[in-house]
């Protein structure tokens, strides 16, 4: 971060600090305040979850904690998972299914996310995320990382299955 960066930081933190933690999301560029940018990305998240094969949403990390008034969506992508959290009141504009809880954290970053999610964007075939060349994978990870927060459900496994089921993903 360089200097004047640094020193706009110090000041938000130092007004935060001052303002009983006051929220920035009011700050501005100038054209959209942090708090429309926030709801922008929740909104294009959505709707792009709805369109990964295998997304999910919860309520309660794998270790049945979660942030106040959040949840966590996700979905796999040929190179892992993917989550984002988003603010509680946008639960019902996730339009896919529920987990239990989510899937094991692996310890992936920000940086991860981004860059699975570009090459799963640059990898796909006809708009398709999900095609022959990256199947295996994808079905490997949902086995191994998505499956298992049912237990032994096998009627909420094949439950999550059959959503997916339902419509071509390839």
């Amino acid at each position: 971060m360089n200097l004047e960066l640094k020193s706009i930081q110090d000041e938000i933190d130092k007004y935060k600090d001052t303002h009983n933690n006051a929220s920035v999301g009011d700050l501005s560029d100038g054209y959209h305040s942090f708090n429309d940018l926030y709801k922008h990305r929740t909104v294009l998240l959505s709707m792009a979850l709805m369109k990964l094969p295998y997304a999910w949403k919860s309520k309660l990390h794998d270790d049945g904690t979660m942030f106040d008034g959040m949840f966590i969506a996700g979905a796999p992508t040929p190179d892992g998972m993917i989550s984002y959290h988003m603010d509680l009141e946008y639960w019902d504009l996730f339009k896919i299914p529920e987990l239990p809880h989510a899937p094991k954290f692996n310890g992936y970053t920000e940086k991860d996310v981004l860059d699975r999610l570009t090459k799963f964007i640059q990898n796909s075939t006809y708009g398709r995320f999900v095609n022959l060349n990256n199947i295996d994978t994808v079905d490997r990870i949902v086995r191994e990382e998505i499956l298992p927060v049912f237990g032994n459900d096998l009627v909420a496994q094949a439950a999550f299955i059959g959503t997916y089921n339902s419509s071509a993903v390839f």
